[in-house]
Parts: structure tokens; C-alpha cells; sequence
């Protein structure tokens, strides 16, 4: 007679968790007469009709398909089969019929389990950069059914960005990336919630951005945004999963705001300017997915209620040689951002200047950030650009995109801007006054 394995998820299992059965049966109708035996009335009352049979809100999976599909209760059992079960449940907080067969595979997972499902289902995620690591992360998150997701990002879609940023194709380019890929992430799961904001990460806009999430995750490609992340998260004590990724090695490691330590902890003084960057070292996008879906591992521990692996450790990834090596990290009670050492903000300024890697062929690209709080006027913005020779190529509702023989720029709703080719910081400031400076902006 074939073994199988029965499993029970702790919804169905009253006060004992998920239970696995090892039973020996011919058929699916004979393997719950067995395990009924085994749990008592309890089980009974709640899976099983008067004559024996399962309630018809019970949905059951064999090796992961749904019984009702496969013969029903006739199904004949092999050898090392694996028969699962779990209750449809409307309304409430509870999973429907067609989650429950959405997600069934995670859901078998003892790891994650029915009430893990609920538990993703009812959380907010932030993820900050939807390129290289964005893209997995945000992905994943999405199909494994997270209730809400955040994205943000600063940045439109490039030629250069495919190879690796597979959410996107070459009739994305010039978009804004936050608004691409909520168009993508909505049709890949229509129930999650997601909300996009095209902005730039720095001390002023870091803890608005991350408001009301339960798990801040890092996907950004800046050491001053990161460090703007990182002390949002920590003043506001949410968890914040870090990583990143160059060439072909990644790191990864959490931030639980009070009890480990925190990314200016491990790197107090890193330099924007001699940190490697993908368009200097180019990237291997292998590194990124990996890295990504430790990211997300990390995240979803933390949603589940669980103690995530890389609280006390960091990870260093190395592709090339298949490394995998963990450091444990402590806190510096000194520290400027969690310790002892905190520092004065400086002085406001009016705008964030940041030069990012360089692009079409290595010319200077600059993003530039307003630290006061509007949105542009994109009618405006398209007839000024155009009297100065600009090409409109795109316009969305999150940003408008726009370029000359010599120039891209790209504005976000919220004024931030992304400008390809001047030739100083100078020339791209004067440019984004020229064209954003109303009586009600700067």
C-alpha cells in the first residue's frame, strides 16, 4: 500500500501547529479516513461531512494540484504523494478559494504555512530602486502576495539598464521606471496594492517615503541615499534589509533598529565618489537576483514574525567562485545614527546634487533633488523645453522625458530631475531652474 504524507495546516489543527501525517492508503478518500482517525473529533468536526467525506469548503492538493481537478476523492494515491489540505474562508482577514490555489505551493511550505499567507497578505513592503536588485525584488514580492507594496524610484528606463532590469524591454525606454513597473507588478498580481513615487532619497524625503511600511528593503545604487534609508528606519523602528551588488560579488545583511547594528554602524564613512559603480565594473546579473531574493527571504521573516537570518551577520556573495561567507556584525555604541554619537542635520539646502554613473557613453549625468515638497507642471515644462530645441519623447503621469542632440532630461512629478550630458554641476543646475523656476517653485 502506498505511504504518503498528510499535511495539516495549523488553521485546521486547533492549538498544535502544522501536522504532518505519515499514512498508508489507495486513495485520496481513504487517506482522510485515516488521518481522521489519527486527530480525533475535533478534525472531523471541522474537515469531514456526517458520512465522511470533506466539507466542500475544504480545498485539497495532491503534490500540489487541486483534487477537484484530478479524479476528486477517487484519486488514486502513489507512493511518496503528498496530500495537503486547507479551508476556504471568505471574508475577513482569511484567504479566499482562489488565494488559497494562488499561493498553494508557499502555502504547503512549513516555513510559511496558511496563516504566513494571511500574514503576507496584510503587510506593507517599501522597496527603494526598482532597476537591477528592484526588479527581482519587487517581482517576487508581488507573486508571492504581499498586500502592499511601495516603490520608489528617481530614475527613467535606459538601453543600458535591460540586460539585467528584466521587468522592462526596449519599448520602455525613456519611461519612468516606478510607473513601467507598477504597470507590470499590477498585471502580474491584480490584488496587490501598489503605490509608486518617482522621488530621490536623501535626509529630507527618506522618512515621509518610508511612513506607515513594516519592512524598509534596499535596493539602491547610492551610499547617500542608503545612509538616508538607514537613519529613517532606525528613527522610525522599521526593520530594514540592506544589500547591494557590483561585478560579481553582492552583500546583504538587517537592520532591527535597537538591537543590531545599523548600515552607518558597519560602514561609518563611506565616499559616494571612490565607491564602484556597475557603469565602471559593469555588473553580472546573476549577482543582482541572487541578492534579491535574499533581500526578500529577509523581508518575509520579519512579516512572518520570525528572527531573519542576517540580523547579527552580513553576507559577502562572491558569483565568480561560488562563495558564500558570513562576518558577524556588532553595534557601535558611538555611533552617529543608533548610538551614542548622534550629530546635528545640517543646514537645509535648497536642492540635493548628486552625480550618478555616467551614461551614453560615459557623459556626466546628474540628479538633482528639490528639498520642498510640489509637483511640476508638465504642460508648462513641455512649451519651455521645446523653445530651447528639447524633443518631448515621453510623458506619463509620474514624469515627463525629454532630450536635444546633446542632452536627456527627465523630470519626476515631484521635481526631481535626472539630467544626461552637461558639462559641470553648474550648467545642469541652471538648466533645471530654467525649466522648473516658477513664482511658486524655486
Amino acid at each position: 500500500m502506498p505511504n504518503i504524507t498528510f499535511t495539516i495546516p495549523s488553521v485546521l489543527n486547533k492549538g498544535g501547529g502544522e501536522k504532518k501525517l505519515q499514512i498508508s492508503a489507495e486513495s485520496l478518500l481513504e487517506s482522510f479516513n485515516k488521518a481522521s482517525q489519527t486527530m480525533g473529533d475535533d478534525f472531523k468536526r471541522r474537515v469531514l461531512n456526517d458520512d465522511g467525506t470533506p466539507r466542500s469548503l475544504i480545498n485539497i492538493y495532491v503534490n500540489g494540484k487541486n483534487a477537484r481537478f484530478s479524479g476528486g476523492m477517487n484519486t488514486a494515491i502513489k507512493d511518496g504523494d503528498e496530500v495537503y489540505i486547507l479551508p476556504a474562508v471568505a471574508g475577513g482577514s482569511e484567504l479566499s478559494s482562489k488565494d488559497i490555489d494562488r499561493y498553494s505551493r508557499q502555502i504547503m511550505l512549513e516555513e510559511i504555512g496558511y496563516q504566513g499567507q494571511v500574514r503576507l497578505r496584510a503587510a506593507k513592503i517599501c522597496v527603494v530602486g526598482v532597476g537591477g536588485l528592484g526588479n527581482p525584488i519587487t517581482t517576487r514580492l508581488v507573486a508571492m502576495g504581499i498586500g502592499k507594496l511601495r516603490i520608489i524610484d528617481r530614475d527613467v528606463i535606459e538601453l543600458s539598464n535591460l540586460h539585467r532590469q528584466i521587468m522592462f524591454d526596449e519599448s520602455d525606454i525613456g519611461q519612468v521606471k516606478v510607473e513601467v513597473a507598477a504597470q507590470k507588478l499590477k498585471k502580474l498580481n491584480p490584488n496587490v496594492e501598489i503605490e509608486s513615487l518617482p522621488i530621490s532619497i536623501n535626509d529630507y524625503t527618506a522618512i515621509d517615503a518610508i511612513e506607515g511600511c513594516d519592512v524598509v528593503i534596499d535596493a539602491l545604487d547610492s551610499v547617500n541615499a542608503r545612509y538616508a534609508l538607514n537613519k529613517a528606519c532606525v528613527e522610525k523602528n522599521i526593520p530594514f534589509v540592506t544589500g547591494a551588488a557590483v561585478g560579481v560579488s553582492g552583500q546583504a545583511f538587517t537592520v532591527l533598529p535597537g538591537k543590531s547594528a545599523c548600515y552607518c554602524c558597519m560602514f561609518p564613512a563611506l565616499d559616494e565618489d571612490s565607491m564602484p559603480t556597475c557603469s565602471i565594473e559593469g555588473v553580472h546579473p546573476p549577482i543582482l537576483s541572487i541578492i534579491g531574493a535574499i533581500e526578500v527571504t529577509e523581508a518575509v521573516k520579519i512579516i512572518l514574525g520570525k528572527t531573519p537570518s542576517l540580523a547579527d551577520k552580513i553576507l559577502h556573495v562572491d558569483l565568480e567562485n561560488l562563495d558564500f561567507v558570513m562576518t558577524r556584525t556588532f553595534r557601535a555604541e558611538e555611533c552617529p545614527v543608533c548610538g551614542s554619537g548622534k550629530t546635528e542635520m545640517a543646514p537645509k539646502q535648497e536642492l540635493i546634487i548628486e552625480e550618478l554613473c555616467g551614461r551614453n557613453r560615459g557623459k556626466r549625468t546628474f540628479s538633482i533633488t528639490p528639498t520642498q515638497k510640489f509637483e511640476i507642471d508638465p504642460a508648462r515644462i513641455t512649451r519651455l523645453a521645446e523653445s530651447m530645441e528639447f524633443r518631448v519623447e515621453n510623458q506619463g503621469e509620474l514624469g515627463i522625458s525629454m532630450r536635444t542632440n546633446d542632452l536627456s532630461l527627465s523630470f519626476m512629478k515631484r521635481g526631481s530631475a535626472v539630467i544626461v550630458g552637461p558639462k559641470d554641476e553648474n550648467e545642469a543646475v541652471l538648466l533645471y531652474k530654467k525649466l522648473l523656476s516658477t513664482k511658486n517653485n524655486i
